[in-house]
């Protein structure tokens, strides 16, 4: 036998040895072991930190495979997105709010999901899948689940707001900040506006009404915060005791020693997701279905979740009585919430948003 031959015989008897023990010799990229990495987007900041605390270190501790994490927003990532056209996209898992969401989902950037591959899927709420599922079809994990009500200064308002209609009170006049349309918080208020009294974004004549409400506001606002930063901002140095927002950030705000307070109101508070897509063209789907599992576990969203202050999907968490003292969760509650109708709202955002520009600006 030549030296050729003898080789390719140990070879193969090599491979059959491996498969007998059970040892994966192809390099699927769905095993977590041998090197494997998994790019994942996240929000930058604070998420971003509890976020590698609370799944990426126990995830890469258990699997000994790399979670690559790149900070941002939904805007980018979906440009990134669609120029990779569902080839060797430039990460594998990817997190989205709804307003993202829906395009990524139409585009065919995303991909449904098999949901007998994640783990604790059924412990999730079913609001929330509700949420993340189009045309029968679950797209995403849902990882946690806010509101937007309104942040207050408790040192400047006398009197807390209940409701919506108490931000065009006339003690508020001259204080209030009003994120534009193009930003969550704002789209999340006006759509509260239509929806809380009955009506629907769907209907020219609901919207209608909506904006002829805002313009009570038109000189009662001192700043229009187009990003978190500017929505702290004015409230931290007083230029807004009133702002419509989310109540994880101000819960943290208040945490942080701030002078703030936090409604939901009663006509209802507007939802606010943040949930876990499938990139379309992953060569990694084994090891992010795996990730996507820790993502959904209970042990690991509640570090999350109290951190952030915004609740978990996972229905089974037990939160701590702070947490508890503060945050409305659960699915009965997630049932009082209005959501914005993204359908509807995305392609009427630009005329919407010029009519707000009328008022305001």
């Amino acid at each position: 036998m030549g030296r050729r031959s003898a080789f390719a015989v140990i070879g193969a008897v090599a491979l059959l040895a491996a498969a007998a023990c059970g040892v994966d010799t192809a390099d699927t990229g769905g095993s977590g072991k041998g090197g494997k990495e998994l790019t994942v987007t996240v929000f930058s900041g604070p998420w971003e930190d509890l976020f590698k605390k609370s799944f990426v270190e126990p995830f890469e501790r258990d699997t000994g495979a790399k979670v690559n994490l790149v900070p941002g927003a939904n805007a980018e990532w979906l440009t990134k997105l669609r120029a990779a056209g569902g080839k060797n996209p430039p990460f594998d898992l990817v997190v989205l709010t709804p307003d993202a969401a829906r395009p990524a989902v139409a585009g065919k950037l995303v991909q449904p999901l098999e949901t007998a591959k994640v783990s604790n899927w059924s412990d999730l709420d079913p609001v929330e899948i509700e949420k993340t599922t189009v045309a029968g079809k679950s797209y995403g994990v849902p990882l946690t689940i806010g509101s937007t009500g309104l942040l207050y200064r408790t040192d400047k308002v006398k009197q807390a707001p209940v409701d919506w209609q108490d931000i065009f009170g006339k003690d508020l006049c001259g204080h209030v900040a009003l994120p534009p349309l193009t930003y969550n918080p704002g789209l999340e208020f006006f759509s509260a506006l239509v929806t809380g009294q009955g009506g629907k974004l769907s209907d020219p004549a609901d919207v209608d009404r909506a904006f002829k409400q805002l313009e009570q506001l038109k000189g009662c606002v001192s700043s229009y915060p187009a990003n978190a930063t500017a929505v702290q901002s004015a409230i931290q140095n007083g230029e807004a005791w009133a702002v419509p927002y989310w109540d994880g950030r101000a819960f943290a705000m208040a945490q942080a020693g701030g002078k703030v307070g936090f409604t939901y109101p009663k006509s209802g508070a507007v939802g606010a997701l943040s949930s876990y897509f499938l990139a379309s063209g992953s060569k990694n789907n084994d090891l992010a279905y795996k990730f996507l599992g820790y993502i959904a576990n209970a042990t690991y969203q509640k570090p999350f979740a109290e951190g952030n202050w915004y609740a978990g999907s996972n229905s089974k968490i037990d939160y701590s009585p702070a947490f508890k003292a503060k945050i409305k969760y659960g699915t009965d509650v997630y049932r009082t919430f209005h959501w914005v109708d993204y359908d509807v709202a995305t392609p009427k955002l630009n005329e919407w948003q010029q009519r707000w520009n009328e008022i305001f600006r």
